[in-house]
């Protein structure tokens, strides 16, 4: 008997040992694979991102399929992406008990094109439900935050101090948060201890839902030109402003100091004190 071939249920750290050892299973840590076993946590995450029967759903890493099991109870529709292959049997398993409303890819999330999926199925709007791998966090969401057809929201479980570093104000800013806050507002719901995995990670997680703005709060003349500038500022996080910009863009340091006082942003302020909106001013007056 295939071993794939059961029930498709929620499983405990047993049941999921037994079911990757008899495939010949192991996590890979190269791909972040922790899989979520916390069946209450599980339910939480899809009642935190507010799926109902009419939302069109975007997941990123299903590995066993613990959360699309229930993002297909409760959506309209699931696309889940997963990059490694190994777990191709369970989600073909999960689309036999699903056969309208779940559709998978084997696929890096970064690469496939799923603005093209979703236009072609004649969605006008989806939303993101993922148990992301967490050394892509910071791609995946500026992936989202940057993309032409964004989601109206996103709701992922990430490693707390991320979502912490996601939700800070002026004072512990950093390029990851500002590339958020531009698009959405962020909001760390609950915190998820690493015993709710298997395996289980060295540091708790948490569950960030980012509510994307239908109509933005910022406005960029150049995206490009800011997030060049905003990264080299931030690569001297710990230096005051005015040496990150002389230092890290080449700036002549008279025209540095005029720049600032122009703008009444003092000269000794470090890059992580700094609004959104004073980084805005702040990249309009550079020429170049």
């Amino acid at each position: 008997m295939n071993p794939w071939i059961i029930k498709l249920k929620i499983m405990n750290a047993e049941q999921l040992k037994s079911l990757l050892r008899n495939n010949g299973i192991r996590p890979n840590f190269t791909y972040g694979q922790n899989f979520l076993i916390d069946d209450i946590v599980l339910q939480d995450i899809v009642d935190d991102a507010k799926v109902s029967s009419k939302d069109i759903i975007l997941e990123i890493g299903p590995g066993v399929g613990n959360l699309t099991k229930h993002l297909c109870q409760k959506a309209r529709f699931v696309l889940s992406i997963e990059k490694d292959p190994k777990f191709f049997p369970i989600l073909k398993a999960i689309k036999k008990e699903h056969p309208d409303n779940f559709r998978f890819e084997i696929a890096d999330a970064l690469e496939f094109n799923f603005q093209d999926f979703f236009a072609k199925e004649g969605f006008k709007s989806y939303s993101v439900v993922a148990n992301i791998p967490y050394y892509i966090t910071g791609k995946i969401l500026q992936m989202f935050m940057t993309a032409k057809f964004k989601p109206e929201s996103i709701t992922v479980l990430t490693q707390k101090e991320v979502a912490q570093n996601i939700c800070a104000l002026p004072g512990g800013l950093s390029v990851l948060a500002i590339s958020v806050q531009l698009f959405g507002q962020p909001e760390l719901l609950r915190v998820v201890p690493a015993k709710s995995f298997y395996p289980a990670p060295k540091v708790d997680s948490a569950v960030l839902r980012i509510t994307l703005d239908k109509k933005l709060q910022y406005e960029l003349q150049d995206e490009k030109k800011f997030f060049k500038i905003l990264k080299a500022c931030f690569a001297g996080k710990r230096k005051q402003i005015h040496n990150t910009l002389t230092n890290n863009l080449g700036l002549d340091k008279t025209y540095a100091f005029e720049i600032l006082s122009e703008l009444k942003i003092k000269p000794t302020s470090r890059p992580q004190e700094l609004r959104i909106e004073d980084w805005i001013r702040l990249v309009e007056k550079i020429s170049g």
